[in-house]
């Protein structure tokens, strides 16, 4: 007989500093699909959920899908959408187990209004329905916080091993087969935990250079050859959650009649200090002074310049309203660029409701907190498209996933053209551009709201990369926030001696 197995996503990554907070609408803006809706939607797809469609048909299983729901990373989970997303969950397992297995795609990261793990919020209330014999394999964000009781409620746990997150499917395959493994009676997972005494490490877990995060997960690999460990997930955690258990971490996966005792957690232990060991080595952001001055002397190449506004990532829970960068290319004077994309709900519609080839002078962006990144500014510039924002992302980040700016213009500035969208999206991919009119290889300079995921699309047509610190919420400095909820003594922020 088929094995039964259910399938479902809750994923959000959750800025406690931002001043926003993130509702239903923010997750039916960005995905929230039930039951039937979701396979249709995601098979096929660089998603979890594609992965575990995938993974069922090779394991010859009978899945059913439950729920999917993910949001734009952005401020603390409303309690509103955590009920009615979990009361979907919930209801699904219920009326349609029971169940052999679940795979249950996760963030880590996810803060609610009533918990500061919203993770193990959520899958102690999937144990309660399913009980407690029924194998769960979760996958999570490498920028995942985990907290030690994870390793109450879940078997098998797979981080990915990409930072741009190109892996997603192919890691929701591998928590697949484990489950399979387990569900045939050939193993007996089991999960343990360690984090060294530091609120952000590992490079913040890049891996598109040979720095700590590549090292690390090199030395995870090999400790998984040794009899009984099944798999080691290293996480740089997500220092914009101000929670106890905020920072890098391992969680090694063992097999709990195969493996000698006191193995796992020797593992983890020795990776998290090899973690302590890299706690001053980053890749940080220059400041926008020296970035214009580089831009100022970089000779002519072929491709765009690529500026990305580090500190204004959406992707890690920032406004992405920020003008500072806007206004120093505007003073400059530069030509043939474009900026994606000022979120501003009001001037978005303000402009859509204006017509392609109009002149127009309007307020854009610095509205959320006017403090940080720049305020607002006043600009005259010229419509150049206009666009409900639907599209599909190329990739390899989301390939094939539906994406949307939510209504959106293209308003050309001096030499800019300036994309603004009344959704926060992270500009990693090629083809929000495209649909306002931009073709990105064509331009000189491209400025993306984008830590370090536009890499995966932009480096392959990128004459030069530049990273720069505009001064929006997601510093890359732990000490500029004021942290209440995460353990201590915790490095940078206290002197601590050592790692255990």
């Amino acid at each position: 007989m088929k094995k039964r197995v259910a399938g479902m996503i809750f994923s959000h990554e959750s800025n406690t500093f931002s001043l926003m907070s993130t509702g239903i609408e923010n997750f039916r803006a960005s995905l929230f699909l039930v039951g039937d809706e979701i396979a249709p939607a995601l098979r096929g797809t660089n998603s979890e959920i594609g992965g575990f469609l995938k993974a069922a048909d090779k394991h010859g299983w009978d899945p059913t899908c439950i729920t999917a729901a993910q949001a734009m990373p952005g401020g603390t989970v409303t309690e509103d959408a955590r009920q009615i997303i979990t009361d979907a969950t919930l209801a699904g397992l219920r009326e349609n187990g029971p169940f052999d297995g679940l795979f249950v795609a996760l963030h880590g990261a996810m803060v609610t209004e009533t918990s500061q793990d919203g993770e193990t919020q959520f899958l102690r209330l999937i144990r309660e329905v399913v009980g407690d014999d029924v194998p769960i394999a979760v996958t999570f964000d490498l920028h995942a916080n985990i907290f030690d009781e994870l390793a109450e409620y879940a078997d098998i746990a797979v981080s990915y091993r990409t930072y741009p997150h190109i892996d997603m499917g192919a890691r929701a395959e591998d928590a697949c087969a484990l489950l399979d493994r387990t569900m045939k009676g050939e193993i007996a997972p089991a999960l343990t935990i360690a984090r060294p005494p530091q609120v952000a490490g590992c490079d913040d877990g890049r891996t598109t250079n040979n720095g700590p995060m590549v090292k690390v997960l090199a030395s995870a690999a090999r400790r998984v050859n040794q009899a009984g460990i099944l798999g080691i997930s290293v996480n740089s955690g997500f220092p914009e959650a101000d929670v106890f258990a905020s920072g890098p971490n391992v969680i090694v996966c063992y097999d709990k009649g195969g493996v000698q005792p006191d193995l796992p957690s020797r593992i983890a232990m020795e990776l998290a200090d090899e973690i302590w060991g890299w706690r001053k080595v980053n890749d940080r952001p220059i400041s926008l002074g020296d970035c214009l001055n580089e831009l100022g002397t970089l000779p002519a190449g072929k491709g765009p310049t690529v500026i990305a506004d580090y500190a204004d990532n959406p992707g890690s829970g920032a406004y992405s309203d920020c003008t500072a960068i806007l206004t120093a290319l505007l003073e400059i004077g530069v030509e043939n660029a474009a900026l994606g994309a000022i979120n501003d709900p009001k001037a978005a519609a303000d402009l859509a409701a204006r017509n392609v080839g109009e002149t127009v002078t309007i307020s854009i962006g610095g509205k959320v907190d006017p403090n940080i990144g720049g305020g607002p500014i006043t600009v005259t510039g010229t419509i150049m498209a206009i666009s409900d924002g639907m599209f599909t992302y190329e990739g390899p980040m989301f390939a094939g996933l539906p994406g949307q700016l939510g209504t959106s213009a293209c308003l050309r500035v001096g030499g800019v053209d300036v994309l603004v969208t009344s959704e926060r999206v992270q500009l990693h991919d090629l083809n929000p551009f495209r649909i306002l009119g931009v073709e990105p290889a064509q331009k000189s300079i491209i400025v993306v709201k984008s830590m370090q995921h536009f890499r995966a699309a932009f480096a392959p047509i990128a004459h030069q990369i530049f990273v720069t610190d505009a001064g929006g919420l997601s510093t890359p400095d732990p000490s500029k926030r004021d942290y209440q909820n995460v353990r201590r003594p915790v490095f940078p922020l206290d002197h601590v001696d050592r790692c255990g």
